[in-house]
């Protein structure tokens, strides 16, 4: 595959990359903000939306671009796997994987009131898997090492 052709995996991959870092801060932000703990409750999209609001407008900014990073993970994902080059499709998959898990340990973070370590750890430690697998599909789609399988 010519390297004009992986440009927009490039440039996909420049901006979660770009973003995730937005998110780390975002993130930190919230960790020091001593979140007031509430009680735990079961999914529903308003009970999510009103804790957010509670905790602060940098949780739900962090929140909202979590879920853009999902969304353009699942983009990433699809550029990946149409690139034809066998890494750039593993590092595609596991990146994907890893931005899911991070969202879902966010989400229960937050299902948690606040209160869950495990999830936040979940949260943080599947960002960092994502952003190195980010990376490493950056780097394998070099223009000199992408190679077509």
């Amino acid at each position: 595959m010519s390297s004009n052709q992986l440009k927009p995996l490039r440039f996909m991959l420049i901006a979660i990359l770009v973003l995730l870092f937005f998110q780390y801060e975002l993130g930190i932000q919230v960790n020091f903000s001593n979140l007031a703990a509430i009680p735990p409750f079961g999914f529903f999209i308003p009970q999510i939306s009103d804790a957010l609001h509670q905790a602060g407008s940098v949780a739900l900014i962090h929140a909202i671009v979590g879920a853009w990073l999902v969304i353009l993970a699942a983009i990433n994902l699809i550029l990946s796997l149409r690139s034809k080059v066998r890494s750039a499709q593993v590092y595609g998959v596991l990146s994907f994987i890893s931005m899911i898990f991070a969202a879902g340990g966010g989400l229960f973070f937050v299902l948690s009131g606040f209160q869950s370590d495990n999830a936040s750890h979940t949260m943080a430690t599947n960002f960092l898997l994502c952003f190195v697998l980010l990376f490493l599909e950056l780097y394998s789609i070099k223009p000199e090492k992408a190679k077509v399988n």
